[in-house]
């Protein structure tokens, strides 16, 4: 008996089930990222790993929520970018930050923002619409997944890269702003491929461009928004985080099972084919990755906040603009 060892934290998790937050609304990128881990890791792991939105404040309700849970593993954060890029400087008297508040655990994939327009709009290029927008400025109304969100920044930076003249108009989630391009309200849409991936194969949406670095390779026909606004890019990602103060063993296992989930051929290529690129950097990569996200951000975020306030509900549209 003298030989045994008590069981490491490691060994003993999960022995109940896990609870991921996520700051995305329903059907969001970062919503079904969310998902298909939960789905993956409740079959690998023999506990149910289940999924908890929300998105109030902007995300940071979400981030508050799962910095403050029981640092045991049991509630995970699956955030976007903008909970990391957006939120520390629109919300700086109550930071949350890594190291402090959360440890990365493991990146959960890279997508590029879409720009997609009504047919009713009669244009077919990112120039066209810049050209359009110009000539009649107060024509053309975006929708983008709440104010502050990574959609809602990369619209407000290409309009001063470009000088487009377009009205922001926020939606709680993806679903809401597609439905509004659907119905007339808007009529331009900036979010991930995913959540408009259905309404683009239908013919109902035209896709113009993504605001990756350079053209996707299953994608080599869309062209890429930086062809026509030079230094634009808007890459959205995602992240699993945990509380500060989880062990160390803990977050390994974690990430090991995940980086597991990753490797299975199946599980990359439903993620690509979704608009998401999976990577796999280790723990203090995904910490520096984020650093010099938010070094990139930070001077745009904070010149585009400067400007002035955003669109507010009530500013929405209320007949159909084309």
């Amino acid at each position: 008996m003298s030989g045994a060892a008590p069981a490491s934290a490691q060994d003993a998790y999960p022995n109940r089930y896990v609870r991921i937050i996520t700051n995305a609304g329903l059907g969001s990128s970062p919503d079904v990222l969310a998902r298909i881990i939960a789905d993956e890791l409740s079959s690998l792991w023999r506990q149910q790993v289940i999924v908890e939105n929300n998105s109030a404040g902007g995300g940071i309700v979400a981030v508050q929520r799962a910095a403050d849970a029981a640092p045991d593993g049991y509630t995970l954060l699956v955030a976007s970018a903008s909970a990391f890029t957006v939120l520390p400087i629109r919300q700086e008297r109550a930071p949350i930050t890594i190291g402090t508040h959360l440890k990365p655990v493991a990146f959960l994939g890279a997508s590029p923002m879409a720009f997609a327009v009504s047919p009713k709009l009669g244009v077919a290029s990112i120039k066209e619409l810049v050209a359009l927008s110009r000539s009649e400025p107060d024509r053309i109304f975006y929708a983008a997944n709440q104010t502050g969100s990574l959609p809602h920044m990369s619209g407000e930076y290409f309009k001063s890269l470009t000088g487009a003249s377009l009205t922001f108009v926020p939606y709680r989630g993806a679903a809401d702003g597609l439905s509004s391009v659907l119905s007339g309200q808007t009529s331009l849409i900036i979010e991930n491929y995913l959540a408009i991936k259905g309404a683009i194969q239908s013919g109902e949406l035209i896709l113009l461009a993504f605001s990756a670095q350079e053209r996707l390779l299953n994608f080599p026909e869309v062209p890429t928004v930086a062809e026509t606004a030079p230094g634009f890019l808007a890459i959205g990602w995602a992240a699993l985080m945990a509380p500060i103060g989880v062990p160390d063993d803990i977050v390994n296992k974690v990430h090991t099972d995940i980086r597991r989930i990753f490797d299975q051929p199946s599980v990359r290529q439903r993620l690509i084919a979704l608009g998401t690129y999976p990577a796999f950097p280790s723990t203090a990569e995904l910490a520096n990755f984020i650093e010099r996200e938010q070094a990139q951000w930070k001077p745009i975020i904070r010149s585009i906040l400067a400007v002035g306030a955003p669109a507010k509900e009530a500013d929405r549209p209320s007949s159909p603009r084309q």
